[in-house]
């Protein structure tokens, strides 16, 4: 398998990942076997973090109700990934699960059923 897997889908990519990457790298990822997480964990982590400041930064703004589930399909994914490898991937799942979208996305209908 490819060990670079990871840095490749990436190396071409902006600093801010556009929404569609974001789905895109999770669906890599979550199709990795456990083993090359391991052996590759400094890609893996790295690869996260991209993720994760990323969404944090702008994807959650075009994140829709039903890709929730996507993102929380992987946050669960990241649990497990912890609990076989040992991987510390908890400390990312407060950014990328879906929690609290519900509250801004009321607030930002609210806004702007207000500036009308």
């Amino acid at each position: 398998m490819n060990e670079n897997i990871l840095y490749n889908f990436l190396k071409n990519k902006p600093t801010y990942l556009d929404y569609d990457d974001e789905l895109k790298l999770m669906d890599i990822m979550t199709k990795l076997p456990m083993s090359w997480l391991i052996k590759n964990k400094k890609e893996f982590i790295d690869a996260l973090e991209e993720l994760e400041i990323s969404h944090t930064e702008t994807g959650f703004l075009y994140q829709e109700e039903c890709d929730d589930i996507i993102f929380d399909n992987f946050c669960e994914w990241l649990k497990e990934v912890n609990s076989k490898t040992g991987i510390a991937t908890l400390i990312y799942i407060k950014d990328l699960s879906s929690e609290g979208l519900d509250e801004f996305r009321k607030s930002l209908r609210k806004d702007e059923n207000t500036d009308k």
